[in-house]
């Protein structure tokens, strides 16, 4: 393989260089971004604070509304307790249950329906709109039933006076073009597409006061105010083991908010009393058809009690009848008992037949002894009430605690009808045996005269239902007074007292906004940051590759690239004096030395670090020629401000002799080969043998070559020139040069293909914290001289940095 392919596959560096793993942040230049741009980071937190200032002033304010209740545990009433043993209130209670209770959706629809909370009242103001709620409101705005009701919809109500109203739609129906009423009058009931309302007037004195104003009228569906309310309800015990239960609501209007809870309280324990009254209203049906029957029997008896004595002159009995008679009326009772529970069961079977559990109570309830369906239904009543606290639930069929009570519940009930089955037929037995004792009472009474016997029977009969009668009338007495005597077992400890507001949070709010202030304005210099891949400091070339920094070249503000002849005690002069001291460092301070100048993209400031550099040497009396090895873009020759007519190109082809091709420059010392016409074959020119007698001939000639090279990522005419230099000018501009194209170097100069090389920092115009050059290089450049952040001139059209 030969010297020429060996170049012509030597990899150019480029864009597409591998870039090192991680995120590479500077924190010092993120923090110096933002000293620079204050001013933004300012506006940021005055507009967030503005925001939060709004926010606040502009939220509804939400205020808690609390109140406590201590649930009784056994609170059996005294009265009852002191006149019997009271069968018809459940001593236990399931405390878990009550708090599913408090929020059950019929509870609260039942307490916003009272409350007429299906009508809300808003004044609007010039920002935002808000609830008017008055507890002795004049007007009362109620929805009467019908096929159609307005749930979700809105209108403007004006009072015109203390007897006329305007009803203005705030929605379309297709079903009427009219969408205004007007002299409407309080009292009468108004048909509005397919709904009826009815406004009546509660006290004319505060109705004078709302004349000529405009109240937004909103309708709500009872159902999904009690879902909200259900959600923004909290009840909590206290603590573990403890009956006191904590209530919380939150709203907008405070006065609203504890009307709610107080009629919320009211409501609970009337449901409380129900509950309890519930197995006691059941009992009183029950005895109240038991009595009813016995009652017309007892009025046939005297009726024929009467007609007997009319009849007869015997008004006693003997001993042997009244005997009989007492053991008969005996065997009477105990079949009656048979027969009444006889009756509890065919009313308790019908009613699980049906469904109907509500109206089960327990056989207790009217002196009825049968612990086993007792116990029973009392489970079957506590399982039921646990069921009805899932009613409103959304897909409670889902709910496995719902599903769990609903497979209990069928057991109870067949457990209660297979218990009633088997003790009908022990009883049976009991009512055939007791048939067959009166039977043989009768015989023995059949011996006695006609008389006797029938004043015997009629006065049997009578006792007999005379005490089941007062029986059933006690027990309807005890029924009734559990029931009048039953209160409640919820306590208010706390009646609703409203709170501060707890929403917006005005300090959180300033604390968050002035986060986001910071925050927004930071992030994007962050942001900025990790997305700008170019060189910003000596640090990043220093983490990019092990090539060593020569110097460092300040930002030049002029368009003349000869900064070092035209101003020769500027700093930016001083900057190059410095990079010709470290050039010695390199070289040994050898004469006749090469010096060959090249970067990665045009742009960088190469041709004007040759320029300069030449410049420097020459005037310290040095003989220094510059070569135009850039044969596809030749421009040194013109800031110069000579030809390019004849040049490198026509040396290395054989058109011209050495002589021919060097230029004497304006500058002492200072001589030029152009780079020539534009030959087809740049590269193979370059590895000509013509070329390396050229660099023998510069040698022996001058006491520095300069030699100028295309970018390194275009071509590789540079990698075929570095053989001749001893030593080599990379030249990286700030935030202009790709980190990528710095690693691609260092690959380069580790693999060895780039050797005898250093890098030069052009362009150093942004300074401070994370753009520090450091210690030791560019002497002189900072004088004077604005490092900030300017102007990025990367076109063409300006000098030094045109490659």
């Amino acid at each position: 393989m030969n010297q020429e392919q060996i170049f012509e596959q030597s990899p150019s560096i480029g864009m597409d260089a591998p870039k090192k793993a991680g995120i590479d942040l500077n924190f010092k230049r993120v923090l110096a971004r933002a000293i620079r741009y204050w001013y933004i980071i300012l506006l940021s937190v005055v507009a967030a604070s503005v925001v939060a200032y709004l926010v606040n002033r502009y939220s509804t304010r939400i205020y808690p509304i609390r109140a406590s209740i201590i649930i009784l545990e056994n609170a059996e009433n005294a009265g009852s307790k002191f006149l019997y043993k009271n069968e018809l209130i459940n001593p236990t209670r399931n405390f878990s249950n009550e708090l599913f209770i408090m929020k059950s959706y019929p509870l609260l629809q039942n307490v916003i329906e009272e409350l007429n909370f299906d009508v809300s009242y808003f004044k609007e103001g010039s920002i935002k709109t808000t609830e008017y709620y008055e507890l002795d409101f004049p007007i009362k705005f109620k929805i009467l039933q019908g096929s159609h009701m307005p749930y979700g919809r809105s209108i403007n109500l004006t009072i015109q006076s203390t007897d006329t109203y305007k009803l203005e739609l705030l929605f379309n129906d297709p079903k009427s073009s009219i969408k205004k009423f007007d002299n409407l009058k309080f009292g009468d009931t108004v048909r509005i597409n397919g709904y009826s309302i009815l406004l009546s007037v509660n006290n004319k004195e505060k109705l004078r006061n709302l004349v000529n104003t405009t109240l937004l009228v909103r309708f709500n569906d009872p159902f999904s105010l009690a879902r909200s309310y259900s959600t923004r309800l909290s009840a909590a015990y206290v603590q573990a083991g403890a009956s006191v239960v904590n209530l919380e609501v939150k709203g907008s209007v405070p006065q609203k908010e504890i009307v709610f809870l107080n009629k919320f309280i009211e409501k609970y324990q009337e449901y409380d009393v129900e509950k309890k009254n519930k197995v006691a209203t059941m009992a009183i049906r029950f005895l109240d058809q038991q009595l009813a029957v016995m009652g017309d029997s007892l009025n046939l008896l005297e009726d024929k009690i009467e007609n007997f004595k009319n009849r007869n002159i015997i008004t006693a009995m003997d001993a042997e009848t009244s005997r009989l008679y007492l053991k008969l009326q005996e065997l009477e009772e105990q079949k009656f008992q048979f027969r009444l529970k006889e009756n509890y069961y065919k009313y308790v079977v019908t009613l699980l037949t049906n469904q109907q559990y509500e109206g089960i109570f327990t056989p207790t309830s009217v002196g009825i002894n049968d612990q086993i369906i007792s116990e029973l239904i009392t489970k079957l009543i506590e399982t039921k009430a646990k069921i009805s606290s899932y009613q409103g639930v959304p897909r409670r069929e889902e709910n496995p605690l719902y599903k769990e009570q609903l497979i209990i519940i069928e057991q109870v009930k067949a457990d209660i009808l297979k218990t009633i089955d088997n003790t009908r037929k022990t009883e049976t037995i009991n009512i055939k045996f007791i048939e067959d004792q009166i039977k043989i009472v009768y015989e023995q009474l059949s011996k006695l005269p006609s008389s006797e016997r029938e004043f015997a029977d009629i006065k049997r009969s009578y006792g007999l239902r005379e005490n089941l009668y007062l029986f059933l009338l006690q027990k309807r007495t005890e029924a009734g007074l559990s029931k009048a005597s039953t209160t409640s077992d919820i306590v208010v400890v706390n009646h609703p007292l409203a709170g501060g507001p707890v929403s917006p949070k005005e300090d959180q709010n300033y604390m968050i906004m002035l986060a986001i202030g910071l925050i927004l304005p930071l992030g994007g210099f962050v942001v900025a940051e990790l997305l700008n891949d170019r060189v910003q400091s000596k640090e990043d070339i220093e983490k990019n590759t092990q090539v060593p920094v020569i110097g460092g070249i300040g930002h030049n503000p002029g368009d003349n690239n000869l900064i070092v002849y035209s101003k020769p005690r500027s700093s930016m002069a001083e900057s190059f004096r410095a990079l010709r001291s470290n050039l010695n460092y390199f070289t040994g301070n050898r004469n006749n030395l090469l010096f060959m100048v090249t970067s990665s993209i045009p742009g960088e400031g190469k041709t004007f670090t040759t320029l300069n550099l030449a410049c420097v040497l020459a005037m310290a009396g040095k003989k220094t020629v510059i070569v135009g090895a850039d044969l596809r873009r030749p421009k040194l020759f013109d800031d110069l401000a000579l030809s390019n007519d004849v040049g490198l190109s026509q040396y290395l082809s054989g058109m011209a002799e050495l002589n021919a091709v060097i230029q004497q420059t304006k500058i002492d010392n200072l001589f030029l080969i152009a780079g020539g016409p534009m030959p087809p074959n740049p590269s193979e020119l370059l590895l000509r043998p013509s070329m390396d007698k050229l660099i023998t001939d510069l040698r022996s000639t001058f006491d520095f070559i300069i030699v100028d090279t295309p970018p390194l990522s275009y071509v590789a005419d540079a990698f075929m020139l570095s053989r001749y230099a001893d030593h080599t000018i990379y030249v990286v501009r700030q935030d202009y040069t790709p980190r990528a194209a710095v690693q691609a170097l260092d690959e380069h100069y580790s693999s060895g293909k780039l050797a005898n090389i250093s890098i030069l920092f052009n362009d150093l115009r942004k300074s401070g914290m994370g753009y520090g050059y450091g210690a030791g290089y560019g002497y002189g450049y900072g004088y004077g001289y604005n490092y900030g952040y300017g102007n990025k001139r990367r076109s063409n059209n300006h000098g030094y940095y045109s490659d």
